[in-house]
């Protein structure tokens, strides 16, 4: 028996929908300038405190050559839909050398009935050891990850 053509299309059209759902479930990817590159990475659950507060994880992989240091800010914001615009939740500061995760431990806000859905974006620029001083990237988000209260 033969499909017809719209079934094939609706199959292919539920195909396309699970893939792009799986590729935004994954990392950003990272962004490189001046010999420094930094990700920054899903948040993660990492504990809960004793008064029952979850605490999450928001990580950024960075790693420099020999002689520079990656200046980063990390803003970290819980996604609402349309027409709800996205709650800042807060800002951090950085600095980086070689090859490492900075990790960053934040309470999990409560700001809706149902599961908060966060993530991170970053921006940096990079200064070497003789001094000079390159231009701001992009500002580079993570997948978003959900999580109840």
């Amino acid at each position: 028996m033969t499909l017809t053509t719209n079934v094939r299309r609706i199959a292919a059209g539920a195909l396309a929908a699970a893939a792009l759902g799986v590729a935004a479930a994954t990392n950003a990817h990272a962004v490189s300038t001046s010999g420094c590159t930094a990700t920054p990475l899903t948040p993660e659950y990492a504990y809960t405190q004793s008064n029952g507060v979850k605490v999450l994880n928001y990580k950024i992989a960075v790693s420099c050559s020999s002689g520079r240091t990656a200046y980063i800010t990390q803003e970290r914001w819980e996604e609402d839909d349309w027409p709800n615009g996205d709650d800042h939740l807060g800002t951090s500061t950085f600095s980086a050398r070689g090859t490492t995760t900075l990790n960053n431990y934040r309470t999990l806000v409560d700001g809706e009935i149902g599961q908060e859905e966060v993530y991170q974006k970053i921006r940096f620029y990079v200064v070497s050891d003789n001094g000079v001083v390159s231009a701001w990237t992009g500002w580079h988000n993570s997948a978003v990850r959900s999580f109840y209260n």
